[in-house]
Protein backbone atom coordinates (compact mmCIF):
# COMPACT_ATOMS: atom_id res chain seq x y z
CA UNK A 1 0.00 0.00 0.00
CA UNK A 2 2.86 2.54 0.63
CA UNK A 3 3.47 2.79 -3.49
CA UNK A 4 0.25 3.82 -3.88
CA UNK A 5 -1.09 5.43 -1.46
CA UNK A 6 -4.09 7.08 -3.62
CA UNK A 7 -5.21 4.02 -4.84
CA UNK A 8 -5.43 2.09 -1.54
CA UNK A 9 -7.45 5.01 -0.53
CA UNK A 10 -9.94 4.49 -2.88
CA UNK A 11 -9.94 1.19 -2.56
CA UNK A 12 -10.72 1.40 1.25
CA UNK A 13 -13.30 4.04 0.67
CA UNK A 14 -11.06 7.19 2.57
CA UNK A 15 -9.37 10.14 1.38
CA UNK A 16 -5.34 10.18 1.89
CA UNK A 17 -4.40 14.04 1.88
CA UNK A 18 -2.22 15.04 -1.25
CA UNK A 19 1.27 15.71 -0.40
CA UNK A 20 2.11 19.29 -0.73
CA UNK A 21 4.77 20.58 -3.77
CA UNK A 22 8.12 21.29 -2.07
CA UNK A 23 8.52 25.26 -1.70
CA UNK A 24 11.67 26.21 -3.74
CA UNK A 25 14.38 28.24 -2.38
CA UNK A 26 14.34 31.51 -0.06
CA UNK A 27 15.85 34.19 -1.99
CA UNK A 28 16.48 37.63 0.10
CA UNK A 29 18.07 41.21 -0.68
CA UNK A 30 18.31 44.46 1.63
CA UNK A 31 19.02 47.93 1.58
CA UNK A 32 19.25 50.55 4.47
CA UNK A 33 15.79 50.59 4.79
CA UNK A 34 14.05 47.08 4.65
CA UNK A 35 14.49 43.54 3.88
CA UNK A 36 12.43 41.84 1.49
CA UNK A 37 12.37 37.72 1.47
CA UNK A 38 10.51 35.53 -0.61
CA UNK A 39 9.92 32.10 -2.02
CA UNK A 40 7.64 29.84 -4.01
CA UNK A 41 5.60 26.79 -3.71
CA UNK A 42 2.94 25.17 -5.93
CA UNK A 43 -0.61 25.60 -4.45
CA UNK A 44 -3.24 23.32 -6.18
CA UNK A 45 -3.52 25.30 -9.48
CA UNK A 46 -1.43 28.15 -9.03
CA UNK A 47 2.06 28.96 -7.34
CA UNK A 48 1.72 30.79 -3.99
CA UNK A 49 4.48 33.73 -3.55
CA UNK A 50 4.98 33.97 0.02
CA UNK A 51 6.77 36.91 0.99
CA UNK A 52 8.34 38.75 4.44
CA UNK A 53 9.27 42.80 4.79
CA UNK A 54 11.73 43.57 7.52
CA UNK A 55 11.99 47.42 8.11
CA UNK A 56 15.89 47.41 9.25
CA UNK A 57 15.69 51.66 9.64
CA UNK A 58 12.45 53.79 10.86
CA UNK A 59 9.16 53.24 9.83
CA UNK A 60 7.82 52.50 6.21
CA UNK A 61 4.80 51.30 3.88
CA UNK A 62 5.66 49.77 0.65
CA UNK A 63 3.94 48.09 -2.25
CA UNK A 64 4.60 44.58 -3.45
CA UNK A 65 4.10 42.99 -6.63
CA UNK A 66 5.58 40.69 -9.38
CA UNK A 67 6.75 40.28 -12.61
CA UNK A 68 6.13 36.95 -13.82
CA UNK A 69 9.30 35.80 -15.62
CA UNK A 70 8.19 33.55 -18.20
CA UNK A 71 5.41 36.00 -19.73
CA UNK A 72 6.14 39.24 -18.38
CA UNK A 73 2.89 39.55 -16.90
CA UNK A 74 3.25 42.07 -13.72
CA UNK A 75 0.48 41.72 -10.68
CA UNK A 76 -1.58 44.45 -8.89
CA UNK A 77 0.30 45.80 -6.48
CA UNK A 78 -0.71 45.02 -2.41
CA UNK A 79 0.49 47.21 0.17
CA UNK A 80 2.80 46.09 3.33
CA UNK A 81 2.93 47.94 6.11
CA UNK A 82 3.05 50.85 7.93
CA UNK A 83 5.97 49.02 9.28
CA UNK A 84 7.54 50.19 12.63
CA UNK A 85 11.57 49.46 13.37
CA UNK A 86 12.66 45.90 12.78
CA UNK A 87 8.73 44.76 12.30
CA UNK A 88 7.93 42.08 10.00
CA UNK A 89 5.13 41.33 7.54
CA UNK A 90 4.44 38.99 4.90
CA UNK A 91 1.45 38.00 2.87
CA UNK A 92 1.18 35.93 -0.41
CA UNK A 93 0.65 36.47 -3.78
CA UNK A 94 -0.92 34.17 -6.69
CA UNK A 95 0.62 33.19 -9.98
CA UNK A 96 0.77 31.09 -12.44
CA UNK A 97 2.00 27.14 -12.66
CA UNK A 98 5.34 26.29 -13.06
CA UNK A 99 6.60 29.61 -13.46
CA UNK A 100 9.48 32.29 -11.68
CA UNK A 101 8.79 35.44 -10.79
CA UNK A 102 10.91 38.84 -10.05
CA UNK A 103 8.92 40.41 -6.53
CA UNK A 104 9.25 43.74 -5.93
CA UNK A 105 9.06 45.86 -3.19
CA UNK A 106 8.42 49.93 -3.99
CA UNK A 107 8.50 52.82 -1.34
CA UNK A 108 6.60 55.47 -1.81
CA UNK A 109 10.01 57.63 -2.82
CA UNK A 110 9.80 55.43 -5.78
CA UNK A 111 12.89 53.31 -4.61
CA UNK A 112 12.92 49.78 -5.48
CA UNK A 113 13.70 46.20 -4.06
CA UNK A 114 14.14 43.04 -5.64
CA UNK A 115 14.52 39.25 -5.04
CA UNK A 116 14.28 36.83 -7.79
CA UNK A 117 13.91 34.28 -9.73
CA UNK A 118 11.67 33.27 -6.83
CA UNK A 119 10.60 29.53 -8.30
CA UNK A 120 8.52 26.97 -7.02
Amino acid sequence: MRKFPAIAGALLGIALSATPAHAGPTVCHQNGLAKLCAYAQEVQDVTGIRYNVTQLDGPGSYEVHYVDIDNGFTSIPQPVGPLKFMETKGGHLYGTLQHCFRVILTSPSGTDLEVQPVCP
